[in-house]
């Protein structure tokens, strides 16, 4: 197994990693059960409510579905110009890592945890940094590398 990737992640990519992590966590899953409530509410009272109320539910809803995401995807885009283009190089015995001329090698042992959401792999140096992969940059045999990439890791 060896693969190498030369690669800048966009703007869209940190925004659906940000995302999958937002609502695989206990404040997304608040967030989803928020969203629902506020459904049920405008559903069964908008009758009853009057326009104050009915403009903070709509409100309270929006912001869940439409104001968050943006606000996600507007950080993605300042994130992004923080980024370097980087070459990363996946062998039997580690990662290497090339970013401006530097070389790092990480050895399998130092690799954390890998985790995989919908055509994306995020390969954990530690427990706050890692390395982006996705569908994109991976091509067409992506569930196969992630796979191999993920075997390595249990190890």
């Amino acid at each position: 197994m060896n693969y190498k990737f030369h690669y800048k992640n966009t703007a869209f990519e940190l925004f659906k990693l940000s995302f999958f992590f937002l609502y695989s966590s206990l404040a997304g899953i608040v967030n989803i059960i928020f969203t629902f409530a506020m459904l049920a509410l405008i559903i069964s009272r908008w009758h009853e409510a009057n326009n104050f109320l009915r403009a903070i539910l709509v409100f309270a809803v929006l912001f869940f579905v439409l104001f968050q995401p943006f606000m996600m995807y507007n950080r993605a885009r300042g994130n992004v110009n923080t980024l370097k283009e980087l070459t990363l190089e996946i062998g039997e015995k580690g990662i290497t890592v090339e970013v401006e001329g530097k070389h790092e090698y990480i050895d399998w042992s130092r690799v954390k945890a890998g985790k995989r959401f919908p055509g994306m792999l995020i390969i954990f140096t530690d427990n706050t940094n890692g390395y982006i992969l996705t569908k994109r940059i991976v091509g067409k045999d992506y569930k196969k590398i992630f796979n191999d990439i993920l075997g390595k890791i249990k190890r």
